[in-house]
């Protein structure tokens, strides 16, 4: 009888693990499903030495699409960048060149999560305009409620955090 009891009892603490293994499995899921979609961007600011600035300005343009198959492309730029004089990419100033890079971002690679319950993400960056994140994975916690996510980047480009808004596109 109590040999029957141990492997009842083992067997019930086998299946609480693989239970609670599933379970977190299924929560991870879920948060990668509320964050999958297309999002314009709301707001980005960042916060350094106590001091807060907007990113890309008072109304940034922005647009982020979180795949099912744990993909991301993401851009960002300021509300309005200055045209080029030449006409031509390939001929700008130094002045017109380096508004654009400091005011526009953009990168892609893939996504997973890596924790449900702190809502963090690895992003994992195979390009981007700032290229010292080529190849590397960085964490971001997003929040979603309704159809906002909050997103925040402890290591953003520009030093300190990023704070960014986005809106669901329906």
């Amino acid at each position: 009888m109590r040999k029957y009891r141990k492997k009842v009892v083992m067997g019930l603490l086998l299946f609480a693990v693989l239970s609670i293994g599933a379970i977190s499995g299924a929560l991870a899921q879920e948060l990668a499903k509320q964050i999958q979609g297309s999002w314009v961007l709301v707001s980005n600011i960042n916060e350094q030495d106590g001091k807060k600035t907007e990113v890309f300005g008072p109304n940034p343009r922005g647009f982020v699409v979180f795949t099912p198959e744990g993909r991301f492309s993401m851009i960002m730029m300021r509300a309005s960048l200055p045209r080029f004089s030449a006409n031509n990419r390939l001929k700008g100033t130094a002045e017109e060149n380096q508004a654009i890079l400091q005011g526009s971002f953009a990168a892609f690679g893939t996504y997973k999560v890596v924790s449900e319950k702190e809502n963090k993400i690895i992003m994992h960056y195979e390009a981007a305009t700032f290229p010292n994140w080529d190849g590397q994975d960085l964490p971001r916690t997003m929040i979603v409620s309704g159809d906002e996510m909050k997103h925040v980047n402890p290591t953003a480009a520009v030093g300190g955090t990023n704070y960014l808004i986005w809106k669901r596109v329906r």
